[in-house]
């Protein structure tokens, strides 16, 4: 009896001895931002599962743009993060709309909003090109990386940044901006260039678990030691492992952090310490972010230190002579210290957007000037000749013209005449959106002049820009079959009704321009189900937009979601006219 007392005890502790383990297994949490490939969280699902960990998947199905925040603030506590997706800057994938950016993820760690999913993490994959890259040169020159960014759907001057982290000796490079984010992390892991599509990928990392065995008992073991299992398993694919704390010491980050704060003194003392440091050059992609034109903190900073950083900033502007927004960066950093009066730095927009102008005027040069545009408000620079040769220069031009905050007389005049005598159909389009939100009173005898001899279709359009100002005259301009009904059903009815308004696009496939398109999608509440309407426009009228470029562009800047955007602007930018 006693020996058999004996074994029941023994089997009793060993089943409570798995029961612990399984629960202690069971508290680890292996979290995933899945924005592209699933091959890599997958791999580890299907090896670790069965080992009690839980998966969480951070990025829903829905397309809720703030779905970091929502997971920032569900209280989650990862143990291992996986984040796959193409990068430039941001995470982004082909088949889902979500994006990541690396600013928003800084924000994020340095104001400690995000702690469960930014420092609780002891390992993070980042399983995407360049994500642990340096400043040293690879196998592509600048201009084939900047090339390859804006094939992906990225703006002009965001890539421009992304690039001169990625390849000059100014600003943190990726791999410090990473280490950054996630500054108690022990381990690291990315590509220091182009690395492995996710199914590639796949297979190097199942070899690699099955070498490590019990994952939980491995993480517990983590130490500075390289990590050559891993190392091994993904040689010569660009792989590396970076320590944080070693690759951004806890001073370099609080002073990155400080850079960062909405408390204008302690910006101020981040940035007199940077300059008698002289790490002018080393924190200027910081700067650049964080210091804007018109929020001065001029008057904190002494004349000795602005000396400092004015002959930082001089260098800076000299080898970046191709690059207009970080040229413009450098302007936004000095005025914002107080380096240059208000006229000197008038000239200098002046004359950068000048230099923007003579280049090739593409959409990504269109882009480009708009970002420059959007950080200086009120600037006006166009007379009405400006604006007929920079038609002529390039069909995208009329673009950047969406992009002020208020239109000079010259500008007014300008896109009059190209809602009524238009030299090509795709300038009424960008004329009727630009003016959308700028109509006046004063209007009324051009419109009224305009409308007599528009057709139903014009007519319901000229409206939809200017509805503000034409709304008692709606039943008289909105007579007639087809779109204008529908647009004057749409303005009658006092609750939005889904169904209906999707029916006018469906009823209007012949139709479906641009604005045309935006007008009914913005009247939808739901962002997604919005650009699922502008998604409708493109799917159902591609010849259309790949016949005609500015209005394909024109629509992908309506939609609200930025993977999405960055999807048709890919469509615009690759697709031929069979839709290819």
């Amino acid at each position: 009896m006693k020996t058999l007392r004996f074994i029941k005890y023994i089997l009793g502790a060993s089943i409570a001895g798995l029961l612990i383990s399984s629960q202690a297994l069971a508290a680890k949490t292996f979290c995933s931002m899945t924005l592209n490939s699933s091959d890599e969280i997958a791999t580890f699902q299907a090896a670790l599962t069965s080992q009690g960990w839980n998966f969480v998947e951070l990025v829903p199905d829905n397309k809720d743009p703030r779905w970091f925040q929502n997971a920032c603030r569900s209280g989650l506590q990862c143990d291992v993060l996986l984040i796959s997706g193409h990068f430039g800057g941001l995470f982004f994938g082909e088949g889902t709309s979500q994006t990541i950016d690396m600013a928003e993820m800084e924000k994020a760690s340095c104001d400690n909003s995000c702690p469960g999913i930014l420092k609780n993490p002891k390992e993070v994959f980042l399983m995407g090109c360049n994500t642990l890259a340096s400043q040293s040169r690879d196998h592509r020159t600048i201009d084939q990386y900047l090339n390859v960014l804006l094939n992906d759907g990225i703006p002009l001057d965001f890539a421009e940044q992304v690039v001169a982290s990625r390849y000059s000796q100014q600003g943190f490079s990726l791999e410090k901006r990473f280490a950054s984010i996630f500054p108690d992390t022990q381990k690291l892991y990315g590509f220091y260039s182009t690395g492995p599509l996710g199914k590639y990928a796949a297979p190097l990392l199942r070899n690699y678990i099955k070498n490590v065995g019990n994952y939980g008992s491995h993480l517990d073991r983590l130490s500075a030691a390289p990590n050559n299992a891993l190392l091994n398993a993904f040689k010569g694919q660009a792989f590396r492992e970076t320590n944080p704390s070693k690759a951004v010491p806890p001073d370099a980050r609080g002073l990155y952090c400080a850079l960062r704060s909405s408390d204008k003194s302690v910006q101020s003392k981040a940035v007199t310490q940077i300059a008698q440091e002289n790490k002018v050059t080393m924190y200027f992609d910081s700067l650049a972010s964080q210091l804007s034109y018109g929020d001065s903190i001029s008057g904190q900073i002494d004349a000795s230190t602005k000396n400092i950083i004015k002959q930082s900033l001089t260098k800076i502007k000299n080898n970046n002579s191709q690059l207009v927004t970080i040229q413009h960066d450098v302007m936004q950093v000095a005025g914002s210290l107080g380096l240059v009066d208000p006229i000197t730095r008038d000239m200098q927009v002046r004359m950068l957007l000048d230099q923007a102008y003579g280049q090739t005027m593409n959409y990504a040069k269109v882009r480009q000037i708009c970002g420059i545009i959007r950080d200086e408000p009120g600037f006006q620079n166009m007379t009405y000749l400006r604006l007929q040769e920079l038609t002529k220069k390039s069909p995208y031009f009329m673009l950047t013209l969406g992009c002020y905050d208020s239109l000079n007389d010259d500008t007014r005049d300008f896109l009059f005449g190209k809602i009524g005598m238009p030299d090509k159909e795709h300038e009424r389009t960008i004329a009727l959106q630009v003016m959308k939100p700028f109509w006046n009173q004063n209007d009324m005898p051009f419109l009224s002049m305009i409308l007599k001899n528009a057709d139903s279709d014009l007519r319901a359009r000229i409206f939809m820009s200017a509805n503000k100002i034409l709304q008692q005259y709606k039943y008289s301009l909105l007579m007639g079959p087809g779109l204008a009904t529908c647009v004057l059903n749409a303005e009658n009815r006092t609750e939005y009704s889904q169904g209906k308004e999707w029916s006018c696009l469906s009823e209007n496939q012949a139709k479906l321009s641009p604005d045309v398109c935006d007008y009914f999608a913005n009247r939808n509440p739901d962002p997604e189900n919005a650009d699922d309407m502008r998604w409708y426009c493109w799917s159902n009228n591609k010849p259309r937009f790949l016949n005609s470029r500015p209005e394909c562009y024109l629509l992908a800047e309506t939609f609200k979601i930025r993977g999405n955007q960055m999807k048709n602007i890919w469509n615009c930018s690759n697709r031929d006219i069979y839709g290819y």
